[in-house]
C-alpha cells in the first residue's frame, strides 16, 4: 500500500475520485458514494480532508457496526485492487468481489437503520446510488460472476425494512411480583418472556383478577347458571392457565430477528 494512501488504496483512491469529482475509478467513486449515504458526505468528506483515519474508523463504527465486517471490508476492498489490475490484463478473468463489497454496505447501512429509523427518501436514495448507476451496473456484467447478486440480497433487506419489522428492543410493562407469586410464577421468570408472551400473560392474569371480582358478588341459583361463549374454563391452576394462553402466541425472539436481518 502507497504510504501516502488514506486507510488504503481503494478508499484514497475512491475519495480522490468522489470529491474530486472525476469520471474515473468508478466503482471506488461509487462505494464513497454510498459511505456518504450511510455516515454523511459532510463527514465523510471532514475526516478525509484532515487525513483524520482513526476519525475514520470511528465514523463507520458510528452505529455498532462489528469489528469483523469492517475488517472484512478493508479485505475485500484490498483484494478488489488486485482483481481490477489482473481484469484489466485478462478480461476473461471474473470475480464477485464488487458485490462483496456492496453487500458490506448494505449491512452497515442496516446497523444505522436499528438505531434510526430510515425514511422512505433515504431508502430510496441509498438504493439508487447503490444499484441505478449505469456506469457500475456495466461493470458488473463485465466483471462479476453474479452481476445481479447485489440486487437480489438488497431486495430481500428492503423488504424487511418496507413491512415494518420490529428492530427495537420493546420493553414490557410488569406486574408486582406478589400478583405474578398469586398465579405460580415469579416477576424474575416472567421477564425471561418475550414481550408480547407478557403481554398476552398479563392480559390473562387481569381478565381472571376481574372474573374473581365478579364471582364475589351476590351469585344466582345454580339453576339459573347457562353455558355461553364468555364462560371461562380453567384447569383449576391459574400458573397452567397463564402458560397454556402464552404458548399460543407465535414468538420470535428480538436477538434471532436481528441476526437474520443483517446476516446474509
Amino acid at each position: 500500500m502507497d504510504k501516502s494512501a488514506f486507510i488504503n488504496d481503494f478508499i484514497s483512491i475512491g475519495m480522490a475520485a468522489f470529491f474530486g469529482d472525476t469520471k474515473k475509478d468508478v466503482f471506488e467513486r461509487h462505494i464513497i458514494e454510498c459511505l456518504c449515504d450511510i455516515y454523511g458526505r459532510d463527514k465523510v468528506k471532514a475526516v478525509y480532508e484532515a487525513r483524520d483515519e482513526a476519525g475514520f474508523i470511528n465514523l463507520l463504527h458510528t452505529f455498532g457496526m462489528d469489528k469483523n465486517l469492517y475488517d472484512n471490508l478493508l479485505r475485500d476492498m484490498n483484494k478488489y485492487e488486485s482483481f481490477r489490475r489482473e481484469n484489466e490484463k485478462d478480461p476473461s478473468v471474473k470475480s464477485d468481489l464488487a458485490s462483496k463489497i456492496e453487500v458490506t454496505l448494505i449491512q452497515m447501512f442496516l446497523y444505522k437503520c436499528l438505531l434510526l429509523e430510515p425514511t422512505l427518501e433515504e431508502i430510496c436514495h441509498f438504493e439508487n446510488n447503490l444499484l441505478n448507476n449505469f456506469e457500475i451496473i456495466k461493470l458488473h456484467f463485465n466483471t462479476s460472476l453474479s452481476p445481479c447478486r447485489t440486487r437480489e440480497i438488497w431486495e430481500k433487506k428492503k423488504k424487511m425494512l418496507q413491512d415494518n419489522v420490529e428492530l427495537v428492543e420493546i420493553k414490557p410493562k410488569y406486574l408486582d411480583d406478589f400478583t405474578y407469586a398469586k398465579f405460580g410464577t415469579s416477576l424474575k421468570e416472567v421477564k425471561k418472556m418475550d414481550y408480547r408472551m407478557v403481554d398476552e400473560l398479563n392480559n390473562y392474569i387481569n381478565s381472571k383478577m376481574a372474573i374473581t371480582v365478579e364471582d364475589e358478588k351476590p351469585r344466582r341459583r345454580t339453576s339459573d347458571f347457562k353455558l355461553t361463549r364468555n364462560t371461562v374454563l380453567s384447569s383449576g391452576n391459574g400458573f397452567v392457565d397463564a402458560l397454556l394462553i402464552a404458548g399460543v402466541i407465535a414468538t420470535e425472539i428480538s436477538i434471532a430477528l436481528i441476526y437474520l436481518f443483517l446476516h446474509l
